[in-house]
C-alpha cells in the first residue's frame, strides 16, 4: 500500500508502554495508539499510517526510544492479520535451506 517505515510503531521515549488499541483495531494516520510513561511524563505514540493493528507489545513492558513496539497492516484486511507474510516465508525458507545445506556437509 506504499508504506514502509510508516507501518512500524516505535517508542518515542524511554519508559513503560501502555497500548490504547488492540490487535485488529483499525487506526487512522495520526491516531494515538498508546502512551509511554516514565515517572509523571506521558509521551503519546501515534500511528504514522492508516490500517489495522497487526502486532503490539504487551502492556507495561519497558521500552527505549526508537524500539519497535508494534506493526500496522496498511491493507486493513483482517485476512493479513492471521497469515504469514511473504517476507517471513522467504526468510524462513532461506534459513531452512541454509541449515539443511550445513547439515548435509557434515
Amino acid at each position: 500500500a506504499g508504506f514502509t517505515h510508516e507501518r512500524v510503531l516505535r517508542a518515542p521515549a524511554a519508559g513503560r508502554f501502555w497500548p490504547q488499541v488492540d490487535f485488529g483495531d483499525r487506526v487512522a494516520a495520526g491516531a494515538a495508539v498508546g502512551v509511554v510513561t516514565q515517572a509523571d511524563l506521558r509521551t503519546p505514540v501515534y500511528a504514522q499510517a492508516p490500517g489495522m493493528i497487526r502486532g503490539l507489545l504487551y502492556p507495561g513492558l519497558t521500552v527505549w526510544p526508537g524500539m519497535k513496539i508494534g506493526d500496522i497492516e496498511p491493507r486493513a484486511d483482517s485476512r493479513f492479520l492471521t497469515t504469514i507474510s511473504d517476507k517471513a516465508l522467504a526468510i524462513g525458507g532461506a534459513v531452512l535451506t541454509a541449515v539443511m545445506t550445513w547439515l548435509n556437509q557434515k
